[in-house]
């Protein structure tokens, strides 16, 4: 038996402290590391220790003892002190336990030119998760695939010639589904010997490259991750920096202070309908969002100072995109929870020129939840039925083409809570509506590469939504009338071209035209009582155009200073409004990870299509005044300026600043109505008209923005913001008030944790936990005195000190708990969470109450628990 000695050291009872770090390094390299740095002799037999054994191993300030137990586990040894050598034998053989082979799974991805979009051939893909290091190079295609890869998060580096290198880490494998990423690579150039490079991937940075500012991307692991977001991308985005939501029970998003009638919602690349269940005309949030979570992908959200795409809103963008199905095999997922029963199915089609299918089904109802005693927020039991699906096949020479869609239904019935009519107080009657929703949008894209530097892009889609609100008036007699009906459908066909070319790696431009036609059939028909008649102010059918244009060039000055400049057109047929728009934004990179920039422009939207036909009769002569038909754009000039530092791949800081002014905005002229301004409209269950509007009104918005973000790394992440801000309008009366949207701040705190819970990781377990701390709703003060007096029911409001009061701020802390579990061939998910786990007492809105004949504050919702379950195989 050979028996060799190494090294010449102290004994180690003096305790020296060792630290050290080795991952799959053979064991003989280890021991000759150890025996050099802290002057160790070890003793052992070639023949008992296996010393190409690969070791991972951690120590950090141990005693020498301590270090030596924590090498000998590892490396399933013993160790024993004779005199100053440290002997090492193999560990003694313990009871067989079988052993576990890895579960693996295949990750696939698409490498593609961020401005262009087309694939990159050669690209080399590296995966870092796994030692050794393995590469692969994208096929003509510019996809990639890995196989066999163990379940876990892994990441990769992508790179090539003339390209920035970039990153994606964290990517989750589970052995249920395919890891199918998408990469985007960024070109660069040279310049006096100067080349910018981007050492880690800056992941402030939007799926679409040409968006300088004001930016969020909604990462899809995200929606499902974050604590309170109820897997709908709206509530997601009330994370970010500026955003707030209207209330517990719906996902309006204001935006900077901005009316929820300034969002525009884009599927694939085309404006939508709103797409959210229990909605109103003519609003932009709902109650349940009608985009299903498993079918997104990620998505850019844009708060303000939009490039020249975007046009025909002043708020905020939301651009959400569908996520292509497996284009390789046949993929399931079935899901219960919040969402409803889901069921989704995806796989190859045309597999050899790599085409793909995505489709969905989601139902649902609340009975459940009222059977155990959940406050749902409502009086009545709410259903909806929704549906989504995208087909995407790519062809050898006539390009990709690409067909989606998503449509849904919702229903609810508000009934009175209490029949015994003893209880009424003065009422005459009480309101019983019911609510109905429609959406669908169906698209077809067709995308051809004119030449290497050209892509040209076609889109055809039709889309409509339809809003039926019926309110009948229950008597003391249980006579039922007729109180209220209000038919809102419109449909619209768009024709869409955009064509973009990359003159060279500085110069890019990019332009494109819209034609959209829309259609509509409204009614409104009201009972006034007294006197006692039905009026009919709203009865129309008809259609309307709006044509939108835009250019935009993007010039790099030198590698770390780009400009960007664009204008925007739009014409109305309604009147024959027209607006040119100009936009600039400017980019500098300071260092690598620091980065200054700028955007500015003018902005301009349509009042909503439903207010176009409206009709005031006038009581004295036999005509009507159609005041909205007159009206001109709401227009905006917005400025932005922000910092954005990435200080390392986990860790990014971000300041931004902004101010935007709104003109031409429609106020009224009435002497009861001096308060009123279309920038507070948007997130109630009403369609607030007025008889004197006019296009005379101004509005403020001002701020600043502050944002810490850590990425997920070791299973932790973290987000939290600041936002001070103020907003303020003018009324026709000349006099400045708050907008009902002035909180005056916003702050978010969320956290998380994965805890993997088995060295396999097929058990992984997640804590989230969100804190929301905001300033509350402006309101305007009710008159009781005159309210009270009034033997009609109208409500007096002090419009004189409209919105100088505010609501009591809102705080909300919302937690979730997740479990996944791997198996051989499929993953299932548990989660459990609580929106306002506390059950903090939160002021909804401030009004009068018929019942008690007086003005009071209302509630938000009360803790808020549901689970769910997931499955794909």
């Amino acid at each position: 038996m050979a028996v060799q000695v190494r090294g010449f050291s102290q004994a180690y009872a003096s305790e020296p402290t060792v630290s050290f770090t080795y991952h799959q390094q053979p064991l003989q390299k280890i021991l000759l590391d150890l025996e050099k740095r802290y002057s160790l002799n070890f003793s052992y037999s070639n023949s008992q220790l296996s010393l190409t054994a690969l070791v991972t191993c951690r120590a950090q300030d141990l005693p020498l003892s301590r270090a030596l137990e924590v090498l000998s586990k590892c490396a399933r040894l013993t160790h024993q002190k004779i005199g100053d050598q440290i002997v090492l034998k193999p560990a003694p053989p313990t009871e067989a336990r079988p052993i576990r082979i890895p579960y693996t799974q295949t990750m696939r991805g698409l490498v593609v030119d961020g401005s262009l979009r087309t694939p990159l051939v050669g690209a080399t893909v590296l995966l870092l998760s796994e030692e050794p290091v393995r590469a692969v190079s994208t096929g003509p295609d510019g996809s990639f695939m890995f196989q066999h890869l163990a379940i876990g998060r892994h990441t990769v580096r992508v790179t090539y010639l003339g390209y920035q290198d970039t990153e994606l880490s964290n990517i989750l494998v589970v052995s249920g589904k395919e890891a199918v990423v998408a990469v985007t690579l960024e070109q660069t150039f040279i310049q006096e010997n100067e080349v910018l490079v981007v050492s880690e991937p800056d992941k402030s940075l939007p799926l679409n490259m040409l968006i300088s500012s004001s930016v969020h991307t909604l990462r899809t692991e995200e929606i499902n991750r974050f604590a309170g977001s109820r897997q709908d991308p709206s509530r997601m985005a009330a994370n970010y920096a500026g955003v707030s939501s209207a209330s517990d029970q719906r996902n309006d998003l204001i935006v900077r202070g901005n009316s929820p009638l300034g969002v525009l919602w884009r599927l694939e690349g085309v404006e939508i309908p709103n797409p959210n269940h229990f909605t109103f005309a003519p609003n932009t949030g709902g109650a349940f969002s009608l985009l299903n979570n498993n079918l997104l992908g990620n998505s850019d959200f844009l708060t303000g100072a939009f490039p020249a795409e975007y046009g025909n809103r002043i708020g905020a963008v939301m651009d959400v995109k569908l996520r292509k199905g497996n284009s390789k095999k046949l993929e399931n997922t079935l899901q219960l929870g919040l969402n409803g029963l889901e069921a989704v199915t995806e796989g190859p089609l045309v597999k050899k020129w790599g085409g793909s299918f995505i489709g969905s089904m989601r139902l649902f109802t609340f009975q459940p939840f009222k059977k155990i005693g959940v406050d749902i927020g409502y009086d009545g039991i709410p259903q909806y039925q929704d549906a989504a699906f995208k087909i995407e096949l790519p062809t050898p020479k006539a390009g990709k083409f690409s067909a989606w869609g998503i449509g849904g239904t919702s229903n609810i019935t508000l009934f009175q809570r209490n029949e015994d009519t003893l209880s009424w107080g003065n009422l005459k009657y009480v309101l019983e509506p019911t609510l109905d929703n429609r959406m669908y949008a169906f698209g077809f894209t067709h995308t051809f590469t004119v030449s290497p530097k050209t892509v040209s892009e076609l889109i055809v889609s039709t889309s409509g939504s339809q809003v039926l609100a019926n309110t009948e008036a229950l008597y003391r007699d249980k006579i039922k009338r007729l109180y209220y009906y209000l038919r809102n459908y419109e449909q619209q066909v768009i024709t869409k071209w955009n064509i973009t070319h990359k003159y060279s790696n500085r110069l890019l431009f990019k332009g494109g035209a819209t034609w959209q036609k829309m259609y509509f059939n409204n009614q409104e028909t009201m009972f006034r009582d007294p006197p006692g008649v039905y009026e009919t102010n709203l009865d129309a059918q008809g259609s309307a155009a709006l044509f939108q244009g835009f250019a935009l060039g993007r010039f790099y000055l030198t590698p770390r200073l780009d400009i960007q400049g664009g204008l925007y057109y739009q014409q109305f047929s309604i009147g024959l409004r027209h607006a040119l728009e100009p936009r600039v934004s400017v980019n500098y990179y300071l260092t690598d990870a620091q980065r200054l920039y700028f955007s500015a422009g003018l902005h301009s939207q349509t009042q909503p299509l439903v207010y176009y036909e409206y009709r005031f009769h006038s009581t004295q002569l036999p005509e009507y005044n159609q005041p909205y038909n007159k009206l001109d754009f709401t227009r905006s000039r917005q400025l932005v300026a922000g910092y954005n530092y990435n200080i390392n791949a986990q860790w990014r800081v971000k300041a931004e600043a902004y101010y935007q002014y709104h003109y031409q905005v429609p106020v009224s002229e009435h002497d009861d109505e001096e308060a009123f301004s279309m920038l507070n409209l948007g997130t109630d269950y009403s369609f607030v008209t007025v008889d004197s509007v006019v296009n005379k009104g101004t509005g403020q918005n001002y701020g600043l923005e502050l944002t810490a973000e850590r990425f997920l790394k070791n299973g932790f992440y973290a987000l939290t913001n600041l936002s001070l801000l103020k907003s303020t309008y003018t009324g026709a009366d000349g006099k400045t008030r708050p907008t009902t949207f002035s909180v005056g701040f916003i702050s978010n705190l969320l956290l998380g944790k994965e805890i993997e819970l088995d060295e396999e990781q097929r058990h992984l377990i997640s804590l989230d936990l969100r804190l929301n701390y905001s300033g509350g709703r402006r309101i305007i003060p009710i008159d009781e005195v005159r309210t009270r007096a009034d033997v009609t029911g109208k409500v007096y409001y002090d419009n004189q000190n409209a919105y100088q009061s505010q609501l009591k701020n809102y705080f909300r802390t919302d937690i979730r708990f997740s479990y996944q579990l791997n198996t051989r061939k499929t993953t299932h998910w548990i989660y459990a969470a609580a929106d306002n786990f506390l059950n903090t007492r939160n002021e909804l809105y401030y009004g009068w109450d018929p019942d008690e004949n007086r003005a009071k504050k209302y509630y938000q919702l009360g803790i808020y628990p549901y689970l769910g379950y997931r499955i794909q195989f």
